[in-house]
């Protein structure tokens, strides 16, 4: 502490007058104001709204009155894993000798409340039968169960519950489960022997419903499909032909630019000895802009020719030598536009 007061004097030095300290009343305000609604919707049996002004009371001012509620209700819905663990945050906690009175009658009443639902506390343990070596998952209630847990006993609500496995490929394996208060029962779900069908994969972690369709030789990305080459080579051929294309327009209109650039050049030379017109003026203005716009349209093309043409050959050239993969859906669109054009998609 000795350390640290220095940083808290120069804190108090650099803040307002009274600031930290009426912010601090505000929020004890508040919290009073929460903890007071959370008594009587916990009085009034709204037991989700209690939690909810307990524990936002609770985010503003920490104090075990506001957790009390927050167990209470827990343990009135049923929730009594739960409830336990806050009442033991409660009964843990070490209060400082000036602490209030109300803080360790709660205190006393958490120990009180958890020694009346702790054999409550239902314990289950699920296993799997007949997975042979297949990675599986198992859920209870729509919540997925750790590997550690599974094929031990675990603290559970007594009540209805629904357990379920999923190996990928085959159909979901369930069970309905009723536990009473304190009761302890082995849960064992036996899923289908045998192989999975062809082509699905033996982790469940990715597809644990089995809806993944299996893969077929037929798909266009297989190595050893019919169309010789995968998807990613005719791409390449695609994206190398458009290439092409583009350097031949580009080739065309750098020409093209040159003879216009050369016409205007000859009409200037022919009026200037003379003194050109407005009229010849504006006609070797109009040639050069003309020859501008098709050397830009020219080095557009052999620029994006080339670097089409450059991907074109390395996707080819990757399609060749990959190794076939799963199956996958790939899109490929040109596009033009007055300034360029190209290809755009997914693969």
């Amino acid at each position: 502490m000795r350390r640290f007061a220095p940083v808290a004097l120069a804190l108090s030095l650099l803040l307002p007058a009274g600031a930290a300290q009426a912010q601090s009343d505000q929020d004890k305000a508040a919290a009073r104001s929460l903890w007071s609604q959370a008594t009587e919707s916990l009085s009034a049996g709204r037991f989700d709204e209690a939690i909810d002004l307990a524990s936002r009371a609770e985010a503003l001012m920490h104090a075990p009155t506001h957790l009390i509620i927050v167990a209470r209700a827990q343990a009135k819905l049923g929730r009594l894993v739960l409830a336990k663990e806050t009442y033991l945050k409660i009964i843990r906690e070490e209060l400082a000798p000036t602490a209030a009175g109300a803080f360790r009658n709660a205190q006393q009443e958490a120990r009180d409340e958890l020694a009346a639902i702790e054999p409550r506390i239902a314990s289950m343990k699920v296993s799997v039968q007949g997975a042979g070596g297949r990675k599986f998952q198992v859920k209870i209630d729509e919540q997925q169960v750790p590997d550690a847990l599974i094929g031990v006993f675990r603290p559970i609500d007594p009540g209805q519950h629904r357990v379920t496995a999923y190996l990928t490929g085959m159909k979901p394996v369930e069970e309905a489960v009723t536990l009473g208060d304190g009761e302890k029962k082995e849960v064992s779900l036996t899923v289908p022997e045998g192989p999975l069908p062809s082509g699905v994969p033996s982790s469940s972690t990715d597809d644990p419903e089995g809806t993944r369709q299996p893969a077929t030789s037929s798909s266009p990305q297989d190595g050893g499909s019919k169309g010789g080459g995968s998807a990613l080579t005719w791409i390449g051929l695609g994206v190398g032909g458009l290439g092409l294309a583009g350097l031949g327009v580009g080739i065309a209109f750098t020409v093209i630019g040159g003879g216009t650039q050369g016409e205007a050049d000859d009409l200037f030379a022919a009026c200037s000895v003379a003194g050109c017109t407005s009229s010849q003026q504006g006609e070797i203005t109009q040639r050069d802009a003309d020859a501008a716009s098709q050397k830009t349209i020219g080095v557009i093309g052999l620029v994006g020719g080339g670097a089409l043409l450059a991907g074109g050959v390395a996707m080819t050239v990757l399609g060749l030598t990959r190794k076939p993969s799963a199956p996958q859906q790939g899109w490929v669109v040109p596009y033009v536009t007055p300034r360029e054009f190209g290809l755009q998609g997914a693969f």
